[in-house]
């Protein structure tokens, strides 16, 4: 039987959206999943009794430290642990929202991990 892909080097995947984030890596043939964490962001719908303003600050919080945990967990697992260089000869981000361009683009990403990212993909399903 032939390989699919006959390739030695390793690639990272982080798919983000509103429910949570996955971690994974294809190597040849190999993928393994390294981490998946849920999340329940709150929606963009007011709520009866609060203020419209602090409703709108108060998600705004909750999805900032969900985007800079989400770039912890990265540098985590695509970074070396002497933090050297990435683990992996490229990473591709993908998601459903437009998390995944935000998480890109904060200053939290590791500059080591923005500089090998090959692709952003829209993933309509997210990371089910």
């Amino acid at each position: 039987m032939l390989s699919l892909l006959e390739d030695d080097d390793r690639f990272g995947f982080i798919i983000i959206d509103g429910n949570g984030v996955l971690f994974a890596t294809l190597q040849g043939n190999n993928k393994e999943i390294i981490q998946r964490m849920p999340v329940q962001l709150p929606k963009k719908h007011g709520r009866g009794g609060q203020s419209a303003v602090r409703f709108a600050r108060l998600r705004e919080e909750k999805r900032h430290a969900y985007v800079v945990k989400c770039c912890e967990m990265a540098k985590q697992h695509f970074v070396t642990s002497d933090g050297a260089k990435a683990n992996c000869r490229g990473l591709v981000i993908g998601g459903s929202a437009d998390l995944k361009f935000v998480m890109q683009g904060s200053d939290h990403f590791d500059v080591r991990l923005k500089n090998i990212i090959i692709a952003t993909v829209d993933v309509s399903y997210g990371m089910d």
